[in-house]
């Protein structure tokens, strides 16, 4: 009687308490019920871009930023500050490509002679207070100075290296204008010119450019890319010494030029040495903004 009664098949739980099964099943669904539902975190505010250069962005509140000091200084010269926004369109979009250049070349700006340039314009505006009222005046943070001092450092390795690779000589003519402001005033000084009349006399009479005129006309030594007039210079340079060229016609007038000597190698003069440089600094900087892939989503 004792073994049976201990290996009794036990009966159903008591009224009201749940099986094990049942149990289980209510614990899951409790379970599950209690866990929170995650909310997924916000997606950020894009930042408004003025435009990405090669990948770079560059922010429109920047862009803002330079379009104010822009307009505040050329109205301040009682320039037209209408310029302004192609301008500083065009000035940060070169600056993005000059930085991705020189940090391509391994160009980096020593933070010390940043220090060095801020202490000088706090030095020259008269001290910090200046300093200080200069910031102010001009829409400057002192962050954003010193960045824009940063990039004008940057600009100058970059055009020291361009420059580098430059000749310190070139072929160059001595030559000698006369402009005059119509064509048949520049015929008649050229009819003189042949019938043997001497061309700085003529010049010293009839030529409108201030800046030659008093010596006769006599421009001096220049290489190709110096002169301000394309057809001018190409003229000089396909003339023999003693030759005089026919009737140049010029945005500036009416020009008639004599060759006086041609050298194929000529030491560069300090100004014609800064022109080649400037020339040629500019087109490295065209040429990598023909290159690059600027995309403007909220262009100005």
């Amino acid at each position: 009687m004792g073994l049976l009664a201990g290996c009794k098949t036990p009966g159903p739980p008591p009224s009201g308490t749940p099986d094990l099964a049942t149990q289980t099943a209510v614990d899951s669904l409790t379970l599950t019920a209690a866990v929170p539902t995650a909310t997924p975190p916000p997606s950020p505010t894009p930042v408004p871009l003025m435009a990405t250069v090669n990948g770079q962005a560059i922010p429109l509140a920047v862009y803002d930023q330079e379009l104010a000091r822009c307009q505040k200084g050329l109205t301040a010269a009682e320039l037209d500050p209408a310029t302004c926004p192609a301008t500083v369109y065009d000035t940060l979009v070169e600056q993005a490509v000059v930085e991705q250049a020189a940090a391509a070349a391994g160009l980096n700006v020593d933070p010390a002679n940043v220090d060095a340039a801020l202490e000088t314009i706090t030095a020259e505006l008269g001290g910090p207070s200046a300093f200080e009222a200069w910031l102010q005046v001009n829409l400057y943070t002192p962050e954003q100075l010193r960045a824009a001092l940063q990039a004008e450092q940057v600009r100058l390795l970059m055009m020291a290296q361009v420059a580098a690779g430059l000749p310190s000589t070139a072929e160059q003519v001595h030559a000698r204008d006369i402009l005059v402001t119509d064509e048949a005033t520049a015929q008649t000084v050229l009819g003189a010119l042949q019938a043997g009349s001497d061309f700085a006399l003529l010049a010293l009479n009839y030529s409108r450019d201030l800046s030659s005129r008093p010596a006769g006309g006599d421009l001096g030594w220049f290489p190709r890319g110096v002169l301000t007039e394309p057809d001018v210079e190409t003229a000089a340079f396909a003339l023999e010494p003693g030759q005089i060229s026919a009737v140049i016609a010029s945005p500036l007038g009416f020009h008639i030029l004599q060759v006086l000597e041609r050298d194929p190698a000529r030491p560069l003069s300090p100004a014609a040495a800064e022109t080649l440089r400037a020339t040629a600094y500019a087109a490295w900087v065209q040429a990598r903004l023909d290159a690059a892939v600027i995309v403007r989503p909220a262009g100005p």
